[in-house]
């Protein structure tokens, strides 16, 4: 018996169309938004086209940097905590670590809250300068500021839980990749501690480019 080929009418084509370059937006923006984040946040218009997408993008999970991977993943980032117990000792513990996450997953996901948390750092301010010369600007500063506080705030608040009656502190740490010059003239180790540095949290009238 033959099959006859399916014939779609001009306006299912389009609909159908329509519905894979909805898609394609809806997996493109995220990473976009990471990659077009200026000193002062998002690009406006990448912004306002991901919001049409972002209900869509969280449902099927889709809203992702990507900016770790392939080919080019530059540095990581991590959350280092800083626990002192009662008698006074000191230990400390990275965020993600592979061997105290498991499964995989779980270190996956560890990972995802470090990047998000150096994803929206912003320094301390705004200037002086700023607040003068753009109020507005200044207030958008100051909001991005305080997000960022929030979250650092709850993170340590869920090692207090974790830790009761323990002091709790917490820093970002970047974790280097070594350039390919220098590694094909003195290979070392990625987990060199010459490939990590603290990203401190001062503002940038200080000289730090973070």
């Amino acid at each position: 018996m033959d099959c006859e080929p399916v014939l779609l009418t001009k306006r299912v084509r389009l609909l159908i169309s329509i519905v894979i370059i909805g898609h394609l937006l809806a997996l493109i923006l995220p990473p976009l938004s990471v990659q077009t984040r200026g000193g002062i946040g998002q690009s406006p218009s990448v912004s306002t086209a991901l919001e049409v997408f972002e209900p869509y993008s969280q449902a099927l999970y889709i809203d992702r940097g990507y900016a770790f991977f392939a080919p080019d993943p530059g540095p990581s980032h991590l959350i280092q905590a800083a626990i002192i117990r009662s008698d006074g000792t000191l230990s400390e513990t990275m965020y993600p670590d592979r061997n105290l996450q498991w499964p995989r997953l779980l270190y996956h996901r560890h990972f995802m809250l470090s990047e998000f948390m150096h994803e929206i750092y912003q320094p301390p301010g705004p200037s002086a300068e700023l607040k003068e010369a753009n109020r507005e600007e200044a207030q958008y500063w100051s909001l991005l500021r305080a997000r960022y506080k929030h979250v650092q705030q709850s993170i340590v608040d869920h090692l207090k839980q974790e830790h009761p009656d323990e002091q709790v502190a917490i820093r970002r740490i970047e974790h280097l990749l070594p350039d390919l010059i220098d590694y094909q003239q003195q290979p070392i180790e990625l987990t060199d501690r010459r490939l990590y540095r603290v990203l401190l949290d001062q503002p940038i009238e200080q000289g730090s480019d973070q």
